[in-house]
């Protein structure tokens, strides 16, 4: 039992932590580094860069609630129009990795419906979790597990 409360009061801390890091609302650019050269992988790639823009915009703000919602609604299309495609793509090339990549983005839909629900029950620190789940999910799973993803596909890696 002691062992579950520290990890929740580290989580806490935590949590905290980045509560009190301010979010500037000036916007991420694109960059070169970023490319992962695959139409499809880069097109989603920008536009969840746009996603997470338009979070910083809302957090730096000021939160309204149809700016919030316009943002879940985009998550969510980008998870059917992007991801789908994305798992549909790497099952036809028999990516080596596919149920791990898929179950991340399970977890990934999982994640925006409890912001949601937190959302939806009146909760403001989903506002600044959400915007750093977003950031860590362009920088580890789309800048990292993508990458490699593209690799493999094209033959250039692994």
């Amino acid at each position: 039992m002691l062992y579950i409360y520290i990890i929740k009061y580290q989580a806490r801390i935590f949590k905290n932590y980045l509560m009190k890091i301010p979010v500037s609302p000036d916007p991420y650019t694109w960059k070169k580094e970023y490319e992962l050269h695959n139409e499809l992988y880069d097109k989603q790639a920008r536009k969840f860069l746009d996603i997470i823009n338009q979070m910083k915009k809302i957090i730096a703000g000021g939160v309204e609630d149809k700016d919030i919602s316009a943002i879940f609604f985009q998550l969510t299309h980008y998870y059917e129009q992007f991801m789908i495609r994305e798992e549909i793509n790497m099952k036809e090339r028999g990516y080596n990795k596919f149920e791990s990549h898929k179950g991340s983005h399970k977890e990934f839909i999982d994640h925006i419906m409890a912001f949601r629900e937190g959302y939806e029950k009146g909760d403001k620190d989903v506002y600044y979790e959400m915007f750093n789940y977003l950031e860590n999910w362009f920088d580890e799973h789309m800048m990292v597990d993508d990458r490699k993803a593209v690799g493999y596909i094209s033959g250039s890696k692994g």
